[in-house]
């Protein structure tokens, strides 16, 4: 059985670093072997490869932090009931290879009703949405958050989470055509980004108070807009970095607000177990119920499209998926 994974040996532009290897498989007691199927590409799986985080990543790397599986063959006779499983098999390494070695204690379970392209990216959009809103910003009912990117995919989620948990979601868009989907999905205002115009039209919404928190997908100047419309005491979290340049932390340190860069897996590496699987049990209930929707109409490529795959997804247009459940030639 070949393994083929997508790794890389050194930083730069995916498309030109990332390469299809193959490496050897072995499987350990209490683990179980995984068949990857399909997994997304997101911006957190593109900005370590470009080495933004070179300082804590060792090379080699398999790349991809999130996709779904299924169980194809266990360890202990006692496990057999989980084979055909779809699972997330989020810990350890990269996800973005044909087969995946997992201890069976961690691997997350995905709900039959669940289809697979919505398991494949319950991950890094919607955990980090569930919880800023549920742990990280202490939200009272009717508070404003404030997002740019406001089209981006953890936007929607964070906008639909707004439905569920009772606060209001202002969106900063950079074109039109997003204002009435958005508002129909449940953003309260969306606003159209400009430097001179954004922070008083907020501030007119929000009757002068201003917001209790900003997350910032974009840094740059968007990100320091945010950070001044946001009331005294509050927060300005920041997630992404779109625009690939930093906002001016030194200004955002003279506001009387909290600040923080906010990693996820900061939270996935001291979790435990228990903690873990429930916060997906959560989202998982969430997307069964109807009240939390992900994208599943998407452009979908085989691993061997990979190349094509990444120059796409660094366009930052559409989401894109890699399809691991197809043969390989040799």
């Amino acid at each position: 059985m070949k393994n083929h994974c997508l790794i890389y040996r050194e930083f730069g532009l995916p498309q030109e670093v990332v390469q299809l290897a193959e490496q050897p498989l072995s499987l350990r007691q209490g683990e179980v072997l995984v068949k990857m199927l399909v997994a997304p590409i997101n911006p957190s799986d593109l900005i370590p490869i470009h080495g933004a985080y070179a300082h804590r990543i060792n090379l080699p790397q398999i790349a991809g932090y999130e996709g779904v599986g299924k169980v194809i063959q266990v360890t202990d006779p006692q496990d057999e009931q989980m084979l055909g499983q779809y699972v997330l098999p989020l810990r350890g390494e990269g996800t973005w290879q044909t087969y995946h070695t997992v201890p069976k204690s961690e691997l997350v379970i995905v709900p039959s009703s669940v289809d697979l392209l919505t398991a494949a990216q319950m991950y890094i959009n919607p955990v980090t949405a569930w919880l800023n809103c549920t742990k990280e910003l202490n939200l009272n009912k009717g508070d404003h958050i404030l997002l740019n990117a406001g089209n981006s995919s953890i936007s929607r989620i964070f906008i639909q989470l707004s439905k569920i948990l009772s606060f209001k979601v202002i969106a900063i868009v950079r074109h039109e055509k997003y204002k009435e989907e958005l508002t129909e999905l449940g953003a309260d205002l969306v606003v159209l980004y400009d430097e001179e115009t954004t922070l008083p039209q907020i501030l007119a919404y929000t009757k002068g108070k201003g917001v209790r928190a900003a997350i910032d997908q974009v840094g740059g100047k968007s990100g320091e807009t945010m950070a001044r419309a946001i009331q005294p005491y509050g927060k300005f979290v920041a997630i992404g970095l779109l625009s690939g340049q930093q906002v001016d932390w030194a200004f955002i340190q003279t506001l009387p607000i909290q600040a923080k860069v906010y990693h996820l897996r900061h939270w996935a590496d001291s979790v435990s177990n228990e903690e873990w699987q429930k916060q997906f049990q959560q989202l998982f209930r969430l997307v069964e119920e109807g009240q939390l929707n992900l994208l599943t109409t998407a452009p979908v490529y085989p691993i061997s499209e990979y190349r094509q795959a990444l120059v796409e997804a660094e366009k930052k247009k559409r989401k894109i998926f890699l399809n691991f459940d197809v043969p390989l030639e040799g």
